[in-house]
């Protein structure tokens, strides 16, 4: 087990890599997910503001 964690002298570059990559995934979830919010309040927003017309 200790060598699979060790990968062969390389355990900083692949564990280093696991984890920058995951941290940038988890990042770019986070990201999304605050402008999925500040698009969905703009157009409600939006939607509040115009007045009620009929289209013809």
């Amino acid at each position: 087990m200790a060598d699979f964690f060790n990968m062969g002298g390389y355990a900083f570059y692949v564990w280093g890599s696991f984890g920058i990559t995951a941290l940038v995934v988890v990042a770019e979830i986070w990201q999304v997910r605050i402008q999925r919010r500040e698009i969905l309040r703009n157009l409600l927003n939006e939607t509040d503001s115009q007045p009620n017309s009929t289209h013809p």
